[in-house]
């Protein structure tokens, strides 16, 4: 199994060009650069503004992503109308280019359905009608017309939009082999996680359902939390604790389960632990600014607060370290946890796939691998998506990401697999798609066959196995190395005394405590020592009178 998708060319490489409002890489953006992604061996995104001539120099394709009207520099112009590889436009600002003399645009419409799909909402598209003999691969409909919407022209690609909600996401994704030329793949890319596993799980459930998995032979991922919190009183309980689950959790692994640190505690201010979030303040929809979790912090304040750019940004910097600080406490404590354990994490999960940017970029310090969906706005955790395929997006700073794309078995629903069964049916005409989704331990095997059947159903699928790709967990005092060829080395300068410090620093009162045990057992060795030698000297004492009188 490949990093990233199996129909991406060895040597393709692409310049990603966008015009976007305030110069913003918004979500539309992340969004195409995640997708082509996918596609490459090397990928640059830099807007219209940053844009230099010789950023042309070795690229296979230009993608320019028209997702606001504006006036390209003069500079870009000149450059593109030069180019002489391919180009695929989306959106806007493609009629400025000579490149894309010949094709007719005609302004705005409002498409209702796509290749004869329905679309949930409406989108609105730019009306181009193109060069004859152009192939037209997509077409959506208006109240009353067919409107071209992927287009290919010789070297010319172009996309009517920039939306990627589910129904042009699924289109575009479709549309990528003939666009960039290449034959799509004959399988899909699967995997199946067992989520929210934490210190309170049902060990015999967890074992239930990794077994079952095991015993078909399909490598499967189990998402740990190693501390549990209880919301009502904030205590916390390790994994550790739970030395059945920890036995069954090594025995999962050893029959081929891999763990993926879910973050370390999956809340924060209390949360109850798989509910709450960890890496985003839930409560005030913001990026986190305080490790104390006893009172609500002060919103983010907006950028017209501050006198100038330059005061704006020396705050965002604290804050930016707040952040810091917070996530590598929360990333070296969940993966120390589970080594010490014998558990071995070659991924990571963020708690409800929430995360800043800068956070992913944190991560990427500790991981090199990530599964589920992505944030992809740092002012609203509700704007999250992920591309189809395996994929490695400028805004996770170098991971690989493992999308989630089908869901999960919701028992609250009349159809618990409602949701999956929609996407697999559209995943289906899509190839080398990744079904991709999860299903939690404590629903014991009622709805997983059912769930596996569903991913067969696609087609011809490969199961995931991180164990053959190359993975890097560390911290300072942990390295874990997941080699390509299977071998796995783990390094830790961890020891019984490292983790006793540590535990008494993160519980002072605990720490206190076995600071008084130690000082009252030297005190009682110390004394039973001096009684020792008291009795020593004593007997020795009456040798010598006995000698003396005898």
């Amino acid at each position: 199994m490949q990093s990233r998708s199996d129909a991406a060319s060895d040597s393709l490489k692409l310049l990603l060009i966008y015009a976007a409002e305030e110069n913003r890489v918004d979500e539309n953006v992340h969004m195409i650069d995640a997708t082509f992604s996918a596609f490459t061996t090397e990928q640059r995104v830099v807007s219209v503004q940053e844009f230099q001539p010789e950023l042309l120099t070795g690229t296979d394709a230009v993608v320019l992503v028209g997702d606001a009207k504006m006036d390209l520099p003069a500079p870009l112009i000149k450059a593109l109308d030069g180019y002489k590889g391919d180009m695929i436009a989306f959106g806007y600002n493609a009629d400025q280019l000579r490149t894309f003399k010949g094709w007719d645009y005609r302004g705005e419409v409002e498409l209702r359905s796509l290749d004869g799909h329905s679309l949930t909402k409406s989108i609105s598209a730019v009306q181009v009608i193109p060069p004859q003999g152009s192939e037209i691969i997509v077409s959506g409909n208006s109240l009353n017309e067919t409107i071209p919407f992927i287009i290919k022209n010789g070297r010319l690609s172009y996309i009517a939009a920039t939306s990627f909600a589910t129904d042009e996401k699924m289109q575009i994704s479709k549309a990528m082999y003939p666009i960039l030329g290449i034959d799509p793949p004959d399988v899909h890319p699967a995997y199946l996680r067992l989520e929210d596993i934490s210190p309170v799980s049902d060990h015999q459930l967890v074992k239930e359902t990794g077994d079952y998995l095991a015993d078909r032979g399909i490598p499967f991922y189990m998402a740990v939390i190693p501390v549990y919190v209880n919301n009502e009183t904030g205590e916390q309980m390790r994994l550790s604790a739970n030395r059945k689950l920890v036995d069954v959790l090594r025995h999962l692994q050893d029959r081929g389960g891999i763990i993926i640190a879910h973050g370390y505690t999956h809340s924060y201010r209390y949360e109850e632990t798989g509910e709450g979030f960890e890496f985003w303040d839930d409560q005030l929809n913001q990026k986190i600014t305080t490790e104390r979790t006893d009172k609500l912090p002060a919103p983010l304040p907006s950028r017209e607060s501050f006198r100038s750019q330059d005061e704006f940004d020396s705050f965002m910097n604290e804050v930016d370290l707040i952040e810091k600080r917070y996530i590598e406490r929360k990333h070296r404590k969940a993966i120390e946890d589970l080594v010490d354990l014998g558990l071995i994490p070659l991924a990571f999960e963020a708690p409800h796939y929430t995360m800043s940017s800068t956070g992913y970029g944190i991560t990427s310090d500790y991981f090199t691998s990530i599964f589920g969906q992505v944030q992809l706005s740092d002012d609203n955790w509700g704007v999250m998506d992920a591309p189809l395929f395996i994929s490695t997006p400028q805004i996770l700073s170098g991971m690989t990401l493992y999308p989630e794309t089908i869901g999960y078995a919701d028992p609250t629903m009349a159809d618990p697999l409602q949701g999956a069964r929609e996407s697999v049916k559209q995943l289906k005409e899509i190839p080398g798609s990744v079904v991709g989704g999860f299903y939690h331990p404590y629903l014991g095997l009622e709805y997983l066959p059912e769930m596996l059947e569903l991913i067969y159903s696609v087609g011809p699928i490969e199961w995931l196995d991180l164990r053959t790709e190359e993975q890097i967990v560390k911290t300072d005092d942990i390295l874990i190395h997941q080699q390509e060829n299977g071998g796995l080395k783990v390094q830790s300068e961890r020891n019984y005394w490292n983790r006793l410090v540590e535990r008494s620093k993160e519980h002072p009162l605990e720490g206190a405590l076995w600071l008084m045990a130690v000082v009252v057992a030297l005190f009682l060795t110390a004394f039973f020592i001096y009684i020792a030698s008291l009795r020593v000297g004593l007997k020795k004492r009456l040798f010598r009178e006995r000698e003396s009188i005898g």
